[in-house]
């Protein structure tokens, strides 16, 4: 297993995954490229730790609804909320998590017929994110 690692968590990635980074996020692809994971960290605009009700303001500046959303535990330092939605074709799985005093958006797309091809690789993957510093 490989891990990857941003200023602010690791993951752990089966060795037939792939990875890439931009200026905003970091990218997970599958084997066949079907599907792609997105991590994107993003502190407080008030400078001090991020938590839940920071994380429930941004859920709703983008306009999910919170009837929609499932709560959720990623690994052992994330919680915050999961939903899953179609959109011109592709299956969207989307969590807002919060831990380590920031807030962590992770999105998984692929074409709606896929849906459950990587589920539970991606469920796998995402159970391996933890905080650095073990916080």
């Amino acid at each position: 297993m490989q891990e990857v690692e941003s200023d602010w968590w690791f993951i752990g990635l089966p060795e037939e995954w792939r990875t890439e980074q931009d200026e905003d996020s970091i990218l997970i692809f599958d084997q066949d490229e079907l599907g792609c994971i997105s991590l994107s960290s993003l502190q407080a605009a008030h400078g001090k730790p991020a938590g839940e009700q920071d994380l429930k303001n941004l859920i709703n500046e983008v306009g999910m609804p919170f009837a929609n959303a499932k709560a959720c535990k990623i690994g052992d330092d994330y919680r915050g909320w999961e939903f899953e939605t179609i959109e011109e074709g592709d299956y969207i799985r989307e969590w807002f998590l919060h831990g380590g005093g920031h807030l962590l958006l992770v999105s998984y797309a692929c074409a709606q017929d896929d849906r459950d091809m990587d589920r539970a690789a991606v469920d796998q993957i995402l159970d391996t994110l933890r905080i650095k510093g073990g916080e």
